[in-house]
């Protein structure tokens, strides 16, 4: 490789470095405003949540269609299964790890398969999987109004009878790390709703709900719901952003080291070029 071709190499490799370096920080943008976004729909969610322990636990029994101990058994269940992947690739393992998870739940079940994310939805059509063409939401910048039509979706299938199941895998972020989750979101379970802080007791204990709690509860749900699917969105949408974030450091730092071995070859070239001209002059002046 001569010099030319050394200094046209260098010159590819920092034009790739100025683009990793810019996505890195595009995603680190991203990545602190689905943060920010989950902070702020955080407590009207949780204070959903906290209302139906409330009524699950001082009201009695609770006799309602979305309790999977109370949901019709069937010895064929149809079940439904919702995968939230990237709209695009450049993100490390990010997709690959939530597809292998998908494809490992599908070997074992049979049933609707709904994709969230350009990537996993081009990917299941391509190996032949039945993708509902239909439900096609992306995961870029998520919204409220994305989570609430979903979510409305899924109850209508689930309360005619067309699902028994619904399911989602989606990636969660733990600190620095990732891990990709299986979540059954109905039929709701009990034991997801079983303990309750001494402090918040306190504040509901006394609720009156009317016109019953059970009518209360079933209008709740749909919401809890909605928050359920529009956290997982949003943090698939973090994660996403991070493991991008990651891969594009990681890239920006390879291009520094190969820009470095590069200029050390190229100055040892010419370094050798100046030597051999020097020798030649030289040679010719003691002829």
């Amino acid at each position: 490789m001569g010099k030319r071709d050394i200094q046209l190499r260098i010159k590819s490799v920092k034009e790739t470095r100025k683009i990793t370096r810019a996505m890195k920080l595009i995603s680190a943008a991203k990545f602190r405003k689905a943060k920010v976004m989950l902070d702020n729909v955080r407590p009207f969610y949780e204070k959903i949540q906290l209302t139906m322990k409330d009524i699950l636990k001082h009201s009695g029994e609770v006799t309602s269609h979305y309790f999977e101990n109370q949901h019709e058994t069937k010895e064929e269940r149809k079940k439904t299964l919702i995968v939230i992947t990237g709209d695009k690739e450049l993100c490390g393992s990010y997709n690959h790890n939530v597809i292998k998870t998908a494809e490992g739940f599908i070997d074992n079940n049979t049933g609707k398969l709904m994709i969230i994310g350009e990537v996993g939805r081009s990917y299941f059509k391509y190996k032949k999987y039945d993708v509902d063409l239909n439900f096609n939401y992306n995961v870029q910048d998520p919204t409220t109004e994305d989570a609430d039509e979903i979510s409305d979706l899924l109850i209508n299938m689930y309360n005619k009878g067309l699902t028994d199941d619904i399911f989602v895998i989606f990636t969660e972020m733990k600190g620095l790390s990732q891990v990709v989750r299986t979540v059954k979101i109905l039929p709701l379970e009990q034991r997801n709703f079983g303990d309750i802080a001494k402090e918040d007791n306190k504040v509901l204990s006394d609720m009156i709900y009317e016109p019953s709690p059970i009518e209360v509860f079933d209008l709740l749900v749909p919401h809890y719901i909605k928050g359920l699917i529009f956290s997982m969105m949003i943090e698939s949408f973090a994660s996403e952003q991070f493991s991008r974030m990651v891969a594009m450091d990681g890239a920006t730092s390879n291009a520094d080291k190969m820009i470095g071995k590069l200029v050390l070859k190229y100055n040892r070239i010419r370094q050798a070029s100046i030597t051999q001209e020097i020798s030649e002059i030289i040679a010719g002046s003691s002829v």
